[in-house]
């Protein structure tokens, strides 16, 4: 049975700007270590990101994952769909991240479209202590 995981509250009287985003979880089971990402200001999420108007699920995450590591991947699995409400300490605006979360598997490498992001390689205990999002971390407990 298909069931959406929420995490977060929704605040009464608060609107919510609704971003939809596919991630990755690259796992590499002989180290028991995922793929993370850090962006420019040091925080951490899966790779990913938002969805594209008329861009698939499937599509948005392998475009993703170029851009933000390099890496062409092919989907393994789904692992299912969380939400989760939030305040963005940057911008101080209030989001709804839909998320989807795909096992997948690297194929070839190549230079990240976007340089600001640095791919790192953390044992999975370690990236559930520092994702900034708790819809990240369910994902990687449930692969």
């Amino acid at each position: 049975m298909y069931r959406n995981h929420v995490f977060g509250v929704k605040e009464e009287g608060i609107e919510y700007l609704k971003r939809t985003g596919c991630y990755a979880v690259i796992y590499i089971k002989e180290t028991d270590e995922v793929a993370i990402v850090q962006n420019k200001r040091g925080h951490y999420f899966l790779p990913g990101g938002g969805v594209k108007e008329d861009e698939s699920l499937e599509s948005c995450i392998k475009r993703e994952c170029i851009e933000e590591i390099g890496f062409k991947v092919s989907i393994k699995k789904f692992i299912g769909s969380a939400t989760q409400y939030f305040q963005s300490p940057n911008n101080h605006k209030y989001y709804l991240s839909e998320g989807y979360f795909y096992v997948c598997h690297r194929e070839e490498q190549q230079s990240p479209l976007e340089k600001e992001n640095t791919l790192m390689w953390i044992k999975r205990s370690e990236a559930i202590k520092i994702l900034v999002h708790k819809h990240h971390k369910w994902a990687i407990l449930n692969l």
